[in-house]
């Protein structure tokens, strides 16, 4: 290693620990004043379990609209505003504010990384995986939405969620900083005869992020934490008696307590985490919980229906000279300073500059998305994307560090919708040890001959005269373990892609939506098959995957849940036993209490 790349990690090196021992005392700082100072009620009209998007839209509209007691119990901490410097988010992937998750080994795919595994980030903080992602808003096609709710809603009803969303909780901007590769990317696209868009549609555009005057903005940024969230409230299971959801099982600061709900318990703590809580209660297949003696309430198809949009390419576009968004930049004091003066700058950038989606079939429908980031991840030096994304030390040596005479970027080619689909389950009954997840990545030939028909389309965009401008060329270095296959060949892509695989971090499904409960969780209404009071309203339920980043879809359904399911019936509650009481009456809550028998402890 040269010199100056020796310097580069040191500096860089320096930075990405420093700010780690700051996530660290933040995080424990404010998890001995939330000891201290944090108050809750033994039983509120609604509980929201998780504070990512979905759980804080509907927690915003419930203080907004409703009258309704209410708590959010989130099991990550608060995080800083520091946290919201767009260019710092992928510095909390594998940090204390994420759950650490990653797959069981693979069979077909996640070859490069370590022990078969792929890490899978999601948010343990206020506001979820909203606030560790590229921030890319896409509605994708919103026909597709009719079909989840079974043509229950159209396409206007769908559209004006989206527009609710958009207009009273989100804050939308274009990119407000740029690298050469953005407008090369667009150039490209229309030099090879595809249209720019502004929607979702065949072509491509430059991105359109959640930010607020340069900086990250998530959903749970309207929410009053200090009156309607409680952090570090780890929730265990939901209790139910006579198939009605009541109260929650949740440990803070060590201490168990049971928290009653009124009106209903919602499920909003992300694809990973739902099933497992429900699985935890009683709800979930019946050759899963057997096996573990846990009394079967309802027998479901929970964790079953995993999906996950899945990409590669990393690092494939090289170019001979440095980029305007690299690492180093972001260290010029003066960007540091126009980020927090005029909120504009590299510290800015979403890590995705453009998208686009094409098809690779001839029709008109889009099966590939691709996300252009101006920098791959041998730009850090190895001091932290290595590390997050688990890239096993071999072929980082031999395929990554092989780069660092050139600048690294990525056009990531991502299955819209993937046939491949996996489960997840749990295997203990302990509340803290981690789901089982098999994606079951790329078990379904298909999505390998799209992620390689996207390598080729990658390779056309290399080719065109705006990139050669830029000195764009391929990685020519053959990736560790696929010698055997001659470069560039169909079998050299397939070992490719089977080795360097990635998730999005678009995961759904694993709580499904549907009619029936033979192979669904939940129904339209977003009601638990076979349980009153019990929600699920989170990326779990969406039986397919969106056409783009999820995260905008996400916060439509929530909306959608909140306005169908709560807005419009006033009650959480759909049984010829009425156990609803208004929160001013004490007789009938009193005597809910004593019907169920149950005690509440705090």
């Amino acid at each position: 290693m040269s010199p100056v790349y020796i310097f580069q990690f040191f500096i860089l090196f320096i930075g990405v620990n420093s700010f780690t021992l700051l996530i660290y005392m933040i995080y424990y700082g404010q998890l001995f004043s939330s000891i201290c100072c944090d108050t809750f009620e033994k039983q509120y009209d609604y509980i929201i379990v998780g504070s990512g998007t979905a759980g804080s839209v509907i927690a915003h509209r419930l203080a907004t609209e409703t009258n309704y007691t209410f708590i959010v119990l989130e099991a990550g901490g608060k995080g800083i505003p520091l946290f919201d410097i767009p260019v710092l988010g992928p510095l909390l992937h594998g940090s204390i504010y994420d759950w650490r998750f990653e797959t069981v080994p693979q069979e077909n795919a996640c070859l490069a990384m370590n022990n078969k595994k792929c890490r899978l980030p999601q948010g343990k903080i206020i506001g979820g995986s909203s606030k560790l992602n590229n921030m890319i808003h896409v509605r994708g096609n919103t026909s597709q939405y009719v079909d989840w709710f079974q043509a229950k809603y159209g396409k206007d009803f769908i559209e004006q969620q989206f527009q609710f969303v958009e207009d009273n909780i989100l804050h939308l901007n274009e990119i407000k900083y740029e690298s050469e590769f953005a407008s090369a990317i667009i150039e490209a696209a229309i030099e090879l005869g595809y249209n720019t868009i502004d929607e979702f549609d065949k072509g491509f555009r430059k991105s359109k992020v959640s930010q607020n005057n340069g900086k990250r903005w998530s959903t749970s940024d309207k929410l009053d934490i200090s009156k309607h969230v409680l952090t570090n409230a780890f929730v265990e299971k939901v209790n139910i008696k006579n198939n009605i959801a009541y109260s929650v099982n949740v440990l803070i600061s060590d201490k168990k307590y049971k928290i009653n709900a009124r009106k209903g318990v919602i499920l909003a703590a992300g694809t990973y985490n739902t099933p497992k809580i429900l699985q935890l209660s009683g709800i979930g297949p019946r050759d899963v919980l057997e096996p573990l003696n846990i009394h079967i309430i309802q027998d479901l198809p929970v964790g079953l229906n995993l999906q996950d949009h899945i990409a590669t390419g990393l690092d494939l576009i090289l170019f001979d000279k440095t980029l305007a968004v690299n690492p180093m930049n972001m260290l010029n004091p003066f960007h540091i300073f126009e980020y927090f003066v005029n909120g504009r700058g590299p510290l800015t950038t979403p890590g995705c500059e453009a998208i686009g989606f094409l098809s690779t079939g001839g029709d008109d429908t889009p099966d590939l998305q691709f996300m252009v980031m101006p920098v791959g991840i041998s730009a850090d030096r190895g001091t932290h994307l290595k590390t997050s994304l688990g890239i096993n030390q071999t072929i980082w040596d031999n395929y990554f560090a092989q780069s660092f005479d050139k600048h690294a970027a990525t056009i990531l080619p991502i299955v819209l919708h993937p046939k491949s689909k996996g489960k997840v389950y749990i295997n203990r009954t302990g509340p803290k040890t981690p789901p089982c997840i098999d994606p079951n990545y790329l078990s379904n030939l298909d999505d390998v001959k799209t992620l390689i028909d996207g390598i080729k389309l990658v390779i056309k965009f290399a080719n065109t005269s705006p990139m050669k401008a830029l000195g764009a060329h391929v990685n020519s270095i053959h990736f560790p373990g696929c010698e055997e296959y001659l470069i560039f060949s169909d079998e050299y892509w397939e070992c490719y892609v089977r080795h360097l695989t990635l998730t999005s971090y678009h995961p759904v499904g694993t709580c499904s939506m549907g009619h029936s409960a033979s192979d669904s969780v939940v129904d339209t209404s977003f009601r638990v098959f076979g349980v009153e009071r019990l929600f699920v309203a989170d990326a779990s339920v969406l039986p397919t995957l969106p056409s783009g980043n999820i995260n905008a879809a996400i916060a439509m359904m929530a909306s959608l849940f909140f306005e169908t399911t709560i807005k419009s019936t006033g009650v959480g509650l759909t049984s010829s036993i009425s156990l609803v009481c208004k929160k001013t009456d004490f007789l009938n809550d009193y005597v809910q209490r004593i019907c169920l028998n149950e005690k509440v402890s705090r």
